[in-house]
């Protein structure tokens, strides 16, 4: 993520709707990846932009706190990454507007990286059959008035699945003991599926498929090798190939994993750099063995950092060359999507 800055100077969060020095409104233009401040005031809508072509997303003064804008002339309430949430979790349970709040908060830093990568962002209004769209669901679990028993996180066919309760800290910490998991975030979920969505698109039918089989290996028995994993674990030398132990059970997941570990450290690195904790050129460095370099160097950072603190480390993964050479295949087959 990039630092964003009001007119005043003051240094402002991705999710600021407001200055917190001068009161300046702002709002996010995802055209750009740029911050903007409010332009007009024309009775009670809001214009953003030098020239005041952007309004604000419908759900702004919402508990979902949306700060994105949308084109003046744009046929739409929402905003590109509001939009794209299909289902929501029932508003009438007060814990679930909080959730939907952590979810979008979520979904929108995904978004955005997405843009700042230059991959394609389709919704199911432009394609009906496997557009990308967010389900945020409930079970009984949660809500004794939903029909479904047990919701599982998943995508298919561009619908992404996520349980509600994953915006709740304390599931998550116990979710992650109980799955002998290293890290859990509302983010990390979300970047894995969408990795799922990229294959799709990305891989299957491409030329790229080929070296994926490669590298990952043969797609067949998905869902007898989930079986197998939950009921006996992983591979007791995992770690030498893969960049989790879940990514031990089916190539498909080793793709996603090693997808959302490369959203981490691209976003990651973008931070650094805007802060300038690397120099400028080096996130963008065609040079893959130079930009891996960079991240352990930040790794060992962070994660000092954090146990200063009494933390856990911020990053608990080692990268084996196996594994950068998964990465190394991500980052050039987004490249080659974004130079389309």
């Amino acid at each position: 993520m990039r630092r964003f800055h009001c007119t005043c100077g003051q240094e402002v969060m991705f999710e600021d709707s407001e200055c917190s020095a001068c009161g300046q409104l702002l709002g996010f233009n995802p055209e750009t990846l740029e911050m903007l401040a409010v332009f007009a005031d024309e009775g009670e809508e809001l214009m953003f932009g030098d020239d005041g072509s952007l309004r604000p997303c419908a759900l702004r003064d919402h508990p979902v706190a949306c700060n994105w804008l949308i084109p003046a002339v744009d046929e739409h309430t929402q905003c590109r990454s509001c939009r794209l949430t299909r289902t929501i979790p029932a508003q009438t349970t007060p814990i679930n507007v909080q959730r939907w709040n952590i979810l979008e908060t979520a979904k929108r830093r995904l978004v955005y990286s997405l843009l700042w990568l230059g991959l394609p962002v389709v919704d199911r209004e432009e394609d009906p059959d496997v557009g990308l769209a967010f389900d945020f669901l409930e079970d009984q679990r949660t809500n004794p008035l939903v029909k479904k028993q047990v919701v599982l996180t998943g995508h298919n066919d561009g619908v992404i699945t996520l349980h509600a309760i994953e915006a709740d800290d304390v599931h998550r910490v116990k979710a992650r003991e109980q799955m002998n998991e290293r890290y859990r975030t509302v983010l990390g979920h979300m970047r894995h599926e969408i990795g799922h969505y990229y294959w799709d698109k990305l891989i299957r039918n491409s030329d790229w498929y080929p070296r994926f089989r490669r590298l990952f290996g043969g797609e067949e028995y998905y869902r007898q090798a989930l079986d197998y994993y939950y009921t006996y674990g992983p591979a007791p030398n995992w770690g030498s190939r893969h960049i989790s132990a879940y990514a031990s059970a089916h190539p498909w997941e080793d793709w996603a994993e090693s997808w959302a570990h490369y959203l981490h450290i691209m976003s990651t690195l973008e931070t650094a750099t805007g802060f300038g904790v690397l120099p400028q050129a080096d996130v963008y460095s065609s040079d893959f063995h130079v930009l891996m370099q960079k991240w352990e160097q930040l790794t060992v950072l962070m994660n000092s950092l954090n146990r200063s603190m009494g933390m856990p480390d911020a990053y608990p993964f080692w990268l084996t060359p196996q594994v950068i050479v998964k990465l190394r295949f991500i980052h050039q087959v987004i490249a080659a999507t974004a130079e389309k």
